[in-house]
Order: C-alpha cells, then structure tokens, then sequence
C-alpha cells in the first residue's frame, strides 16, 4: 500500500507518502495494531533521533493485493 503520513519534527508538521506492507487496510488499525510497520516508519521518517516520535497515518492512497493470510482480521488483532 501507498499512504500518506503525517509526523512532527522540531515544532513542524511534514507530511509524506510512503509504503505500507500489513493486512490492516484501515489507517488507524496500522497505528493501532501493526507495530512492525510503526517501527519501521519510525526508523525511516525520525532516524536514530531520541526525540518524541509521534506519526499520523492519515490515509492509504492505493493498494496492491500480494497474498491471502491464514488469520482473519480479528486473530492478528487479538496477537498483538
């Protein structure tokens, strides 16, 4: 998935549009629940800063179907 986030850095609001791999389709169950995907979003936006790292997936632009999960929605909800 293509979506666009949101995040702080030094007092300024920066917006960007960065892929996405999770079987969340919903922007607040990927903050919510893929905290892989937040992580590596985190690495990539704010790098090896110890500053408060807060980021806002706003909304998802597109999306490429790769494969099928065994879990539904509401195992990987419930694993995390």
């Amino acid at each position: 998935m293509t979506a666009r986030v949101a995040f702080k850095k030094q007092k300024v609001v920066h917006e960007r549009v960065v892929w996405i791999v999770s079987v969340f389709d919903q922007p607040h169950d990927i903050a919510s629940y893929d905290s892989k995907t937040m992580t590596r979003l985190q690495d990539e936006l704010y790098g090896k800063t110890k500053s408060e790292k807060h980021i806002i997936v706003r909304e998802i632009l597109s999306k490429k179907f790769i494969s099928f999960s065994n879990l539904t929605l509401d195992d990987h909800k419930s694993k995390n």
